[in-house]
């Protein structure tokens, strides 16, 4: 059954055996020592795509998690159980905190061989009060596991390619997803990933439009979340550099009578900020991963690259000829925008001193690992996170610097959310939760890393297909990119965002139950 379905996965693609000189080292994902059987495809001049099935099928097996719990319900939950005759274990987490804190513990209901079954008890638990999820038992982040993982891999010599790496917007511009597979077909991509995270609706922000940093051509569209990893394209040279770094920071200035101020952003729905990294948000303005931070007086400016019209809304609007005079000055915001014009919008309390005529000048820098660098033409910024490799190291206690932390300081504000609504105050919030369900639980990844020598590997885990393929968690995609001796790695969307695209198709099955729109792609040219 398993060989079928993995067939179906990728049965457009068809794979080319070659006597390669490189071998696919031990990916360490799952159990170590698994078997893989690889499937080699040459796909031009530096280019391979290798087909990976990793360990082997051995029969379904779900259970029913607590995920991570504190001490105190961990007590009420093993009281209930007990009352109600339900065996359980209790776990320790797969991994501790990246400050080596032991976490909560897991309460875990297991096992069943089918969904039916594990229904029946997850309903005897829901009327119980108590909350439990069911899943494969391959999804808990447990290195134990021999379950199949379904791998897509490919090896881009930069030196020998004579492509060009690129990102690119989903449908040319800022707003607005499209899927990986559209934009690879659509650009004529020998192959295309999925590329950094992306507002996911209108509550969160401009829906399909990076979160964070993203550089076009030397071109900053979007502002920085302050901390996270980038990575950095250039396509200045004869051939493309990578360079993958563990923190970014960007500074949009308004210029004007000799007097600079700081603003809030550029090209951006105004108020909120997904995963936070901003200026002088609340609660919050260090970066959170799956967090939506707040600032209800902003100074925001737009181009021609946000879209057909700025965000409409009351506020004041300044309109920038080209020029870099001030043309007009509106009470309300919205304006079809022109090209060459620039929109400054203010909300709420913010205030700018300004009169028709006078001259504005607009600037924005970019900081990558604490220095600043020159943007130019052929350079694009992408970020996503959290590091995976950085100099030769998987250096876990970057996961707290760039948002995945699961202890969070927030000050004392109140009223911001998570992306799934949860109201959330006091001075620290306890996120154990999230990154035990984000960070050490088994979903689609997607990956990319570079070696010291410019050869860039990408790599996608398909995932949440049991037994046909589990996913990986954020350690394991670290010892992936580690065994492929890369100098650094970088984690970018994953889920139902994770796809693979060589040679005009899919090279896997998508969790969500369609191929997923998305933000951007990273794509590699004919």
């Amino acid at each position: 059954m398993k060989k079928t379905l993995l067939a179906l996965a990728v049965s457009c693609l068809p794979m080319v055996s070659h006597a390669a000189a490189w071998t696919v080292p031990d990916l360490q994902v799952g159990a170590p020592g698994l078997k893989q059987v690889v499937e080699h495809q040459h796909i031009s001049d530096g280019v391979d795509f290798y087909d990976i099935t990793r360990g082997e099928a051995k029969g379904l097996d779900f259970i029913l998690s607590s995920g991570i719990v504190d001490s105190k319900k961990e007590a009420d939950y093993k009281a209930a159980l007990d009352k109600a005759g339900i065996k359980y274990v209790v776990e320790a987490a797969p991994e501790t905190a990246p400050n080596n804190k032991a976490m909560g513990n897991i309460i875990r209901v297991r096992s069943f061989a089918t969904t039916d079954e594990a229904n029946k008890v997850l309903a005897q638990l829901k009327d119980a009060g108590l909350k439990f999820s069911l899943r494969s038992s391959a999804e808990d982040g447990y290195l134990t596991t021999d379950a199949p993982f379904h791998i897509s891999l490919l090896k881009v010599d930069l030196n020998k390619y004579h492509g060009k790496m690129k990102s690119i917007l989903a449908q040319g511009k800022l707003r607005g997803p499209e899927t990986v597979s559209s934009m690879g077909s659509r650009t004529h991509a020998l192959a295309a990933i999925n590329g950094g995270f992306f507002a996911f609706n209108e509550k969160v922000g401009d829906y399909g439009a990076p979160a964070g940093i993203y550089v076009k051509n030397g071109q900053l569209l979007r502002e920085a979340a302050d901390g996270r990893p980038v990575l950095v394209i250039d396509n200045a040279g004869d051939h493309s550099q990578v360079t993958i770094a563990s923190s970014v920071s960007s500074e949009v200035d308004l210029t004007v009578n000799g007097q600079t101020q700081r603003i809030d952003g550029i090209n951006r729905k105004p108020g909120v900020i997904l995963n936070c990294g901003g200026f002088d948000d609340q609660p919050s303005s260090k970066v959170i991963h799956d967090f939506v931070c707040e600032d209800s007086s902003e100074v925001i400016v737009y181009n021609a690259q946000y879209g057909a019209q700025t965000p409409k809304g009351e506020g004041t609007e300044i309109v920038i000829a080209d020029s870099g005079k001030v043309a007009s000055i509106n009470h309300t915001r919205g304006s079809e925008i022109k090209a060459g014009y620039q929109y400054i919008q203010l909300t709420g309390d913010s205030q700018l001193d300004l009169k028709v005529n006078q001259q504005v000048a607009v600037e924005t820098h970019v900081k990558i690992d604490g220095k600043e660098v020159k943007l130019h033409p052929g350079m694009s910024m992408v970020s996503a996170g959290p590091t995976l490799v950085h100099d030769h190291a998987m250096d876990v206690s970057l996961r707290s610097t760039q948002g995945f932390s699961p202890y969070v300081q927030i000050g004392d504000s109140a009223g911001s959310q998570d992306d799934d609504g949860l109201g959330v105050s006091g001075k620290m919030e306890n996120r154990e939760g999230f990154y035990n369900g984000w960070v050490l639980r088994r979903h689609p990844r997607t990956a990319l890393g570079v070696t010291d020598d410019n050869t860039v590997y990408a790599a996608v885990v398909f995932g949440r297909q049991p037994n046909v393929t589990e996913g990986a968690n954020i350690t394991e995609m670290g010892k992936l990119m580690s065994a492929l001796n890369v100098k650094d790695a970088i984690n970018l969307d994953g889920g139902g965002s994770s796809m693979m695209f060589v040679n005009g198709h899919r090279t896997g099955k998508s969790s969500d139950p369609t191929e997923r729109k998305v933000s951007d792609s990273i794509v590699f040219t004919q």
